[in-house]
């Protein structure tokens, strides 16, 4: 016990620096956005309320787009239990700690995966060290992708289970639960990343059956296998009952093969394997470190450690090839194959190559620290000598020729001599070799640590929450339900959600289509194929991109949006300007109509005008109205499987109007229209996730138990 906590304690020392900074959101030094202030912060903030307010989980949200379904958008957060952990602590340090702890989770999963595999203590620490500062995954958190790295660091321990059941090989046990259990807790942290480590599952147990060359062994694992999908698929049932709906419905189901490609490796990013892409695009961040390259060169190159890292080189080249996407040929024929067509950006599979270096190069330390007598002729001599030397020529001549110092290049030209020096030194003096490893675990960390730290910026909370904060504390200060458009983006998530604003526009890589075509329409912006956005910004800069489209202040209206926002000048003659500061304006849109309202009957009031329902209650779940008819009730609310009306305590037909909304005929009289969100799909999916839970416990308490009794037993 006392090892494991001086484990932990070592691997805590490189996140120091981040655990000071956690008060701080981190974002990549070159991007004005995060996913965490933009998404998981609303999100949360969203979810807080909800409770506080009306003591309800909410199922739907009305943060952006006009309304979706919350509970079945991995990005809310709801059933993935362990990140609730960061909701009871002030943000973003709730949210930054939380990550930390992940990152922290997944380098001890490394550490005792590398111990069951027989390595030294000393090899599978520096192989935790460098897979919770890896590159790749700091990056990623720079970006916001918080879900990601979450998901990523309960991969080893996806290995570690597998491992664990081969090496005990008992039938019906504790162990024989744990990868199915595993996979599906990756795919509540975050469905992208589950696809990725359930195929590294089955890879590896794939390369198993091919070493131990018998059908016997694959027809052993087949069934288990399947034991393991349906596991999976039971823990996370709560996720994706809902979830596969929603996607059939959302413009995902409509993915090009070109969209399911974007953001593939360009081959040419592949050079940052040895000059470190510093704040770069995080999804084309590859440096897996300069010690990790060089003990990989060693693992290729010594016969012994190549057969034992067999499988990992494989692995490598597997994400390798994935990663690459659209510059293999018949990439689009596979991108359009069912599932697949739901994936998107491929170079996230680099992460299976990151995690299979950290164990390659974490085997070449071990061989090592553990020969007995020197090599007389290490043939890993001269690739390692070549690789380090172009380096150094190749960033002199760049300083020479251009007379600039990129730091990338300026990085590898001294971290490769560094860790070859090292390596010769822990390969040629036996006496002195934990002083020389040592040396090599700190060229790691400063390594690392120092290509994390020079790509990320510290931005304030006040810093954050301050964009747009003008014209929201204007809006939030007006009266009424209403729902505020902008075409610039000028009000981000994270502040509206803070003050309570609804949003028609928004950021989510999940929108649903009848949504997306309406705000074609109202937007007056174009569809230019799948966009995370809405509206689309074709250039990527919110400020100008959409100056020219003509909103459609009739439609906007329908979707109770009484105010637009822009960071250009509006002249809709339907638009009156409110409110103007720097850049931004606030025009009030004179076509808004009410949350609920009632179209009357012809001729019933006399005039032909709509009357304005009377809000009763309107929770996330629930909006309970008074209305006069007769007429049509129209709810300014986004149409979806779910939604179920009551007029006056009685079912009632629901309507679809424009094509979007929710309607009802009511009668003459003054009358109580209900309208409630339930999921049948959630529903059933609680019932799966929680049996399969109580399942899977219990057949590991008798297993425990059984076990103990043997163990009794067998003492004299």
């Amino acid at each position: 016990m006392k090892r494991w906590v001086l484990v932990i304690l070592v691997l805590l020392l490189p996140l120091l620096p981040w655990i000071v900074q956690s008060g701080n959101y981190f974002y990549n030094i070159n991007s004005e956005y995060s996913d965490l202030a933009v998404s998981h912060l609303p999100n949360a903030t969203y979810l807080l309320r909800s409770l506080s307010e009306s003591g309800e989980i909410p199922l739907w949200s009305n943060l952006i787009l006009s309304g979706a379904p919350f509970a079945a958008d991995p990005l809310s957060g709801l059933w993935y239990l362990p990140g609730w952990l960061a909701y009871g602590l002030p943000q973003p340090a709730g949210f930054n700690l939380v990550l930390l702890l992940h990152v922290l989770w997944g380098g001890l999963g490394i550490v005792w995966l590398l111990s069951r595999l027989g390595l030294r203590r000393e090899a599978a620490l520096m192989g935790g060290i460098a897979f919770e500062l890896m590159p790749k995954l700091f990056a990623h958190a720079a970006a916001g992708h918080i879900t990601l790295v979450y998901a990523v660091s309960w991969t080893p321990w996806l290995f570690l289970a597998e491992l664990y059941w081969q090496q005990t090989r008992k039938s019906v046990s504790a162990a024989s639960f744990l990868p199915g259990l595993v996979i599906g807790v990756i795919f509540l942290a975050d469905p992208r990343w589950a696809a990725y480590a359930a195929g590294a599952w089955v890879l590896w147990g794939l390369w198993q059956a091919l070493r131990a060359n018998s059908w016997n062994h694959l027809l052993r694992w087949l069934p288990r296998g399947g034991l393991q999908a349906l596991l999976a698929l039971g823990v996370s049932a709560v996720l994706w009952l809902p979830l596969a709906q929603f996607t059939q419905l959302s413009t995902r189901s409509n993915l090009t093969a070109m969209d399911v490609l974007t953001f593939s490796l360009p081959p040419v990013q592949l050079a940052a394997l040895i000059f470190p892409n510093i704040g770069g695009y995080a999804e084309w961040v590859v440096y897996p470190g300069a010690a990790d390259v060089l003990l990989t060169i060693y693992a290729l190159t010594v016969k012994k450690v190549r057969q034992q890292v067999g499988f990992w080189l494989v692995l490598a080249l597997t994400g390798t090839v994935i990663s690459l996407g659209s510059m293999w040929p018949g990439a689009e024929t596979v991108a359009q194959l069912p599932l697949v067509d739901l994936l998107r950006v491929p170079s996230r599979a680099w992460f299976l190559v990151g995690l299979a270096l950290v164990i390659v190069a974490a085997y070449a330390f071990n061989d090592l620290f553990e020969m007995t007598t020197r090599q007389e002729k290490p043939r890993w001599i001269l690739p390692m000598v070549g690789l380090t030397a172009l380096s150094v020529f190749i960033t002199a001549g760049l300083v020479l020729m251009s007379g600039t110092l990129p730091t990338g290049m300026i990085w590898a030209a001294v971290a490769f001599p560094i860790g070859l020096a090292l390596i010769v030194l822990v390969n040629r003096f036996g006496a002195a070799k934990s002083s020389w490893a040592a040396g090599l675990a700190v060229l790691v960390v400063a390594d690392l640590s120092g290509v994390n730290l020079a790509g990320v910026q510290f931005r304030s909370k006040c810093d954050v929450l301050s964009e747009g904060a003008g014209a929201a504390l204007y809006l939030a200060n007006q009266e009424g339900e209403f729902r505020v458009y902008s075409p610039s983006y000028s009000i981000p998530q994270q502040t509206a959600a803070d003050l309570g604003l609804e949003l028609t526009d928004g950021v989510n890589p999940m929108q649903l289509a009848s949504t997306a075509k309406f705000m074609e329409r109202a937007s007056g912006v174009a569809s230019t194929g799948y966009s995370v956005t809405t509206p689309a910004f074709v250039s990527g800069d919110p400020k100008v991109d959409n100056a020219s489209a003509k909103p459609d202040t009739e439609l906007l209206g329908l979707l109770n949006v009484k105010y637009v926002v822009s960071e250009f000048e509006l002249t809709d003659e339907r638009l009156r300007e409110v409110w103007q500061a720097g850049g931004t304006h606030i025009y009030e849109n004179l076509d808004a109509k009410p949350r609920v309202w009632v179209e009357p009957a012809d001729g019933a009031d006399g005039t032909g005008s709509i009357l304005a329902g009377r809000i009763i209650l309107n929770r996330p779940n629930q909006l309970k109205v008074e209305v006069d008819g007769p007429g049509l009730v129209v709810f300014s609310m986004v149409d979806y499987p779910g939604w179920s009306l009551t007029v006056d305590g009685k079912s009632a037909k629901k309507l679809r109007i424009a094509n979007l909304l929710i309607g009802a005929e009511v009668g003459k009289g003054l009358h109580e229209v209900d309208l409630t969100f339930k999921s049948p799909l959630l529903t059933l999916g609680q019932v799966v996730s929680i049996l399969t839970w109580l399942i899977a416990l219990g057949f590991g308490y008798i297993s425990f138990r059984k076990n103990r009794r043997g163990s009794q037993n067998d003492q004299p």
